[in-house]
């Protein structure tokens, strides 16, 4: 079974954003803590974040 997508989307950070998120994945026990392996569990944690709210905005107004 994929835990993935067969279609994976290409994303273009900014110079700001790659440089934190380099910053971030160096920073071992911050990682471990968060549960953060990698550049994408950083990536992904951030969309289900932003998915979360919007559920919670839209919840009964669809």
């Amino acid at each position: 079974m994929k835990r993935y997508s067969d279609t994976p989307i290409n994303v273009r950070l900014g110079r700001y954003q790659e440089n934190k998120l380099n910053e971030m994945i160096k920073n071992e026990s911050y990682c471990q803590q968060k549960g953060i392996f990698s550049k994408v569990d950083a990536v992904r944690t951030g969309l289900n974040n932003v998915i979360k709210d919007y559920e919670m905005t839209t919840l009964g107004t669809q």
